[in-house]
């Protein structure tokens, strides 16, 4: 070794040995996340979630995700919580989003998660997906080497759970809880690991890292991903020798009380939120039926067999329900870890796991009814929040697979076998997709990519089926890892490759609305879509969101738009049908939309207004090519009182000036009234009264009043209190722990044992 190769090595010794692992997990991630990350690609939803855009494509702009509460919610409500944070204000509350409804309450907002302040960038969904992506992957990589993995094979295993299916195809909240779970099981595997020592730091990271998949928006996610990890723990639990039991089932169970503790600051709002809330579908009667189709089994194994998301209205309902996929090479490395003999009972667990969860998702033999005996598992979308943890499992496995590739004969002959037996799936996945493919067009240009994507997985067990033949070979495990990582990453990349190349917001309506709206609202018909009045800060009448408070569900269906349904979701629907019955309910209802402070219509300016509201006294006052905005003639302003005498003057929400030649006057505020609000008149605590099922009233005396209003989760300030209480106690363990000093008590104990021997 010449001079200049030792000082290398020398530096490379000085890192350490987790760093090169971690870089290239970072790497892959960033490689799958290109076309974003160069900008060759806008991952910006608003191109397909909203009617205020326009933009090029590449070859062919298609959904680059299946769920677009993305845009709605994701991007939006994430968005305004970033803000408010970096202004100094909690997130308690969403002012821009039909009559206002809680915003850290709401939950999918993740307004208390550290890491939604990304999205005060530009580019800030992209980073956020990506930060993710990078901790689930780290974390796997870790929880693979405390799995005794070698270096390479745990490098592996981050990279497949970076780039799992479940991060390429959703993009909503549901992903967020996702990056969390490997770090749980890390933490659990560390409390074993550490069962006859003195050591605690597993019961700390587990405590973060349940708390983090809290705080990250998604509860039913977190909830099943708990799950898992509870079984992990009880089957790791009876592998231990007895002596140890006690000392890990109590740091297993102060882990879980602790990280429920730190959680509750965003629990107590939801939970009081889903005490007015009304949940939808989240119902034993409708949820603990659902079900994935059959022929979503074949898109679990080869995900693009029915082309790209929602690309065929053929299998529509595959995508609404799925919440991932696995692919076929990772399930052949999946299949030879389940035979290996280390570590028995774990693998037997995964494999179970696998097995339980798609059963239960599909319903095969109608194990739903026995995954509903479960608390609360019939009341979320089982099918799709349940791919996550069989994600986990299966890469765990793959995992194990590879590892036993590299040192097991048995293994190797197994190899070749899984693949064949792969082969054979994926020869029957693709017989059946062949009668939902039949009849959709492709045009010329799209038909070569759909055509790659038709080989994809044919490519890639074919070539590990000829690197089953070299296995005796000590470089063969590392190229059978690379093409499954490979095969990973190609189907992470196609959802990116259909987003838009370049996007064009038409602002000057926004502008206008910002400019021109001050506290009122406007009315969507299909341009600014619900919730995107948040992400510009203009208040939108429309809303989409779940938990929907139910007081505000109520008034739309009995006095704004009755007969629209679900109803979560006050937004317009079916193009130009949906236009045309919205005019008709506003026609119908339209002093109470003008009572619900609604100042403009945002209308498409290919669609002419319906006479009667042109009779009823619209004006129009904006026009382009892409939007037309008309004022309505006497809306009521967001802050009213009983007597016209009376004047108000107000530039916030939140702070209203009244004066009042006499007494007995109310102010009214249409905001929507919930337990939470407190108002004071000059500086004196007054009792807000609920006008219309929906509206905030206030008593004001003679003269000149000063109003203030406030909004504060009822129970928040106990939850941050013990919340804060358990983040000393765990902060107070790591520093006692860590400290380079013996404890108290071990001092006195060596001085009477020195005294004893003189």
């Amino acid at each position: 070794m010449n001079s200049t190769s030792a000082r290398v090595y020398a530096l490379y010794r000085r890192f350490p040995p987790w760093l090169p692992p971690v870089a290239l997990i970072v790497l892959i991630v960033l490689m799958g996340n290109a076309m974003y990350v160069l900008r060759l690609a806008n991952s910006n939803p608003i191109s397909w979630t909203a009617g205020v855009s326009h933009h090029l494509c590449r070859v062919v702009c298609l959904r680059p995700a299946i769920d677009p509460n993305v845009g709605f919610i994701t991007q939006s409500l994430g968005h305004q919580a970033a803000e408010d944070l970096l202004h100094g204000h909690f997130p308690w509350w969403n002012y821009f989003q039909g009559l206002g409804q809680p915003l850290a309450g709401e939950m999918q907002s993740a307004a208390l998660f550290p890491l939604t302040l990304l999205f005060a960038l530009s580019s800030g969904l992209m980073w956020f997906h990506i930060s993710l992506e990078i901790i689930a992957g780290v974390s796997t990589y870790f929880l693979a080497r405390r799995l005794s993995l070698p270096v390479v094979f745990a490098t592996v295993a981050g990279m497949l759970f970076a780039l799992n299916g479940t991060y390429a195809w959703l993009g909503n909240a549901v992903l967020n809880p996702v990056a969390f779970l490997p770090m749980l099981l890390l933490g659990i595997e560390m409390i074993f690991d550490s069962a006859s020592s003195s050591t605690n730091r597993g019961w700390y990271l587990a405590a973060i890292a349940l708390a983090l998949s809290v705080y990250a928006g998604f509860p039913e996610v977190a909830y099943t991903d708990g799950l898992f990890c509870a079984a992990w723990a009880i089957v790791r639990f009876f592998a231990l020798p007895r002596a140890h039991r006690a000392r890990v089932l109590r740091r297993l169970g102060l882990g879980g009380v602790v990280g429920v503790i730190l959680a509750l600051p965003a629990l107590v709002p939801f939970d009081d939120f889903l005490k007015v809330a009304f949940i939808g579908s989240h119902t034993a009667a409708i949820d603990g039926v659902i079900r994935l189709p059959s022929e979503s089994f074949s898109g679990i194994f080869d995900p693009y067999v029915f082309g790209t998301i929602f690309f065929s209205r053929n299998v529509d309902s595959f995508w609404g329900e799925i919440g991932g996929y696995f692919g076929a090479g990772i399930c052949v490395l999946a299949l030879v870890g389940l035979a290996g003999p280390r570590m028995r009972s774990l693998r037997i667990f995964l494999g179970a796991w696998i097995l339980a969860g798609l059963a239960g998702a599909f319903d095969f033999l109608h194990a739903r009814v026995i995954w509903n005996l479960i608390p609360l598992v019939n009341t979320s979308s089982f099918p799709r929040y349940v791919m996550p943890s069989c994600e986990m499992a299966l890469v765990i496995l793959a995992a194990f697979g590879i590892a036993d590739v590299a040192l097991s004969p048995r293994a190797k002959r197994l190899f070749t076998t899984a693949g064949v037996f792969m082969v054979v799936v994926l020869l029957l996945c693709v017989r059946e997709a062949e009668s939902y493919n039949k009849g959709v067009v492709i045009s010329s240009r799209a038909r070569v990519i759909f055509i790659g994507l038709d080989l994809l997985p044919w490519i890639a067990l074919a070539l590990l089926l000829v690197l089953g033949r070299f296995t005796k070979y000590k470089w063969a495990p590392i190229l059978i890892s690379a093409v499954i990582v490979g095969e990973a990453m190609l189907y992470f990349f196609v959802p990116t490759a259909e987003s838009p190349k370049q996007i064009s917001i038409d602002y000057a309506p926004i502008e206008f609305l910002q400019k021109n709206l001050h506290q009122e609202r406007f009315l969507d018909f299909a341009i600014l879509y619900p919730n995107w009045g948040t992400e510009f800060g203009i208040n939108s009448l429309s809303a989409i969101d779940l938990p929907f408070p139910r007081a505000y569900k109520n008034f739309i269906e009995d006095h704004l738009y009755p007969g629209l349904t679900p109803g979560n979701q006050f937004v317009v629907k079916g193009g130009m049908t949906g236009i045309d019955e919205l005019e008709v309910k506003l026609i119908h209802h339209f002093k109470t939309y003008e009572n619900a402070s609604v100042k403009y219509l945002l209308v498409p300016s290919s669609i002419i207004l319906n006479p009667q509201l042109t009779k009823l006294g619209v004006t129009q006052v904006y026009h382009d090519d892409l939007a037309t905005i008309y004022q309505m003639p006497h809306t009521r302003p967001f802050f009213s009182t009983s007597s016209s005498s009376c004047s108000v003057r107000s530039t916030t929400d939140d702070l209203a000036t009244v004066t009042c030649p006499t007494s007995g006057e109310h102010l009214l505020r249409t905001e929507l009234s919930m337990k939470g609000w407190t108002a004071t008149v000059n500086g004196q605590a007054a009792t807000i009264t609920t006008v219309d099922g929906v509206y905030q009233r206030v008593d004001v005396p003679e003269g000149t009043s000063t109003v203030v209003y406030r909004f504060y989760p009822p129970h928040e300030r106990y939850a941050l209190l013990v919340g804060f209480l358990g983040g000393l106690f765990l902060i107070g363990s790591i520093v006692n722990e860590r400290l380079p000093f013996v404890p108290v008590r071990r001092r006195r104990r060596a001085r009477h044992s020195a005294s004893v021997d003189d």
